[in-house]
């Protein structure tokens, strides 16, 4: 079966899943209403000096300002002489969403990613990406672009160049060249707080980071964003136009390749391994700790053996709940308890062997004095958690529950998918009074979509007596 990516896109959200062999190991959900601003470049102007942090407030235009670390700024502007004033414009770009209250974090070092390559116009360097392993590709691809690149600007090939040809890596430099040149003429004439450049649409920008070339296939549930994969592809990757294809049978592709089920469990804190083991994966605000539990061995031969065994298993299977869950910062992993030195090498290398498939960056920092393993990964948007569930105010935040937009989200879904199979007749949804106000007000336009484009109407009715995730779809 091999890799396969599932896109779903509909006027709420786009979600994205990569599997492998049928498993989980990527997922990308985006709500249109607060699309990921990371790439996205703005003319800001700062507010702001925070000398004792090395530091500056700047406003892009945003809710909240963003804030550009110095030190960056002065190692990559290309200008090092150049100081940062209040009132100043700048240009910066975005690298971190706004999480947890705080705003955007800014970077004046300017890049732009394309298909193989990722161009840094002020940067006059040419470095590989860590996750291509293979010295020989490394070298190879080095030479072809130090000819590619001119004097005073940078390039990073990306994992999707291994195998390109001298060709490919200059049309994707050129048409680089190309948005920074009209990058630079709106800066020109551009005022501040004002956005500059913006990344892809959500589907689109998908398909630039995750469809490499060994993707067997692209499903794409919505016929418009198919059709506009199509000939993105056609134009940036034309070896992967054929492989986009469009779902359209009864059942909903999430459902029927069991990726709805996998989201589920990567909501929960418990997750049970093959072996009879599980984990607890608990985030706090300053880390997020995952705790090993053994259970009966029957094929081990001694303790150790069964410690090593379920330790082995659920190295990979915390690595890959990371990446799908999206935990970022310092992540700390307590394995059962061993004696032997090399069988704890071979859970760091399990570890760190999966860790770079991660695009996020990754570092497996090694086994503390305590017999912790430590991770750290780079924080970029927002995790899993976050979109799919919101703080519980019944136990006072020591629980959380599924947010209102994503039960609503589901809600829209289901009633899209009832009313294709259910007999005529009105369709009821009985859920929480904050679930169909939210159906009502913040998502009624879509509800209104589905009864003009299923002939179908749709009533809403507040009952307490449901929970927040639970709901009933009747016909009447």
């Amino acid at each position: 079966m091999g890799q396969q990516l599932f896109i779903n896109s509909t006027d709420a959200e786009v979600r994205a899943a990569l599997m492998d062999d049928g498993a989980l190991i990527d997922l990308i959900i985006e709500r249109r209403e607060r699309a990921s601003l990371v790439g996205n470049i703005y003319l800001g102007r700062v507010e702001r000096l925070m000398k004792g942090m090395e530091a500056a407030f700047v406003n892009v235009g945003l809710s909240r300002s963003g804030f550009l670390g110095l030190d960056d700024g002065r190692r990559h502007t290309g200008d090092p002489a150049t100081p940062v004033n209040e009132g100043e414009t700048v240009m910066v770009q975005i690298t971190k969403d706004a999480i947890d209250g705080k705003g955007v974090q800014l970077s004046r070092r300017v890049t732009l990613p394309g298909r193989y390559l990722v161009y840094a116009p002020n940067h006059d360097r040419v470095m590989v990406s860590r996750q291509i392993a293979d010295e020989g590709e490394r070298d190879r691809l080095t030479g072809l672009m130090v000819d590619i690149a001119v004097e005073g600007e940078g390039f990073i090939l990306r994992t999707a160049a291994v195998g390109a040809t001298a060709d490919e890596l200059q049309s994707d430099s050129e048409q680089l060249r190309e948005t920074w040149l009209s990058i630079e003429q709106v800066r020109s004439s551009g005022k501040a707080p004002s956005c500059v450049h913006a990344d892809l649409d959500p589907v689109l920008r998908v398909l630039r980071d995750y469809a490499l070339d060994d993707i067997a296939a692209v499903h794409v549930d919505d016929g418009d964003a198919a059709e506009a994969a199509k000939k993105f592809c056609e134009k940036v990757m034309p070896g992967m136009a054929e492989r986009v294809k469009l779902h359209n049978g009864r059942q909903q592709m999430f459902e029927q390749f069991g990726i709805e089920e996998e989201i589920e469990r990567a909501c929960v804190q418990r997750v049970d391994l093959i072996s009879g083991g599980s984990l607890m994966i608990q985030t706090a605000e300053a880390l997020t700790a995952i705790d090993v539990n053994s259970s009966r061995f029957d094929g081990a031969s001694d303790l150790e053996q069964m410690a090593f065994r379920t330790n082995c298993e659920a190295a990979s299977e915390a690595a890959r709940q990371i990446r799908v869950r999206n935990i970022s910062g310092l992540i700390v992993i307590d394995f059962i308890h061993m004696e032997n030195d090399d069988n704890w090498e071979r859970i760091l290398d399990i570890l760190e062997e999966v860790a770079g498939r991660d695009r996020n960056a990754t570092r497996v920092l090694g086994v503390t004095e305590a017999g912790l393993v430590e991770i750290t990964r780079r924080r970029r948007r927002e995790p899993l958690l976050h979109t799919m569930t919101e703080i519980c105010e019944t136990c006072d935040g020591v629980g959380r529950i599924r947010s209102v937009d994503a039960v609503s989200i589901d809600i829209l879904r289901a009633l899209q998918r009832e009313a294709h199979v259910t007999s005529p007749g009105e369709l009821v949804l009985y859920a929480q009074r904050d679930v169909v106000n939210s159906l009502e007000n913040g998502f009624g336009g879509l509800v209104d979509d589905i009864e003009d484009a299923t002939g179908r109407t749709i009533v809403l009715r507040a009952d307490e007596e449901y929970a927040r995730d639970s709901y009933d779809i009747v016909v009447e």
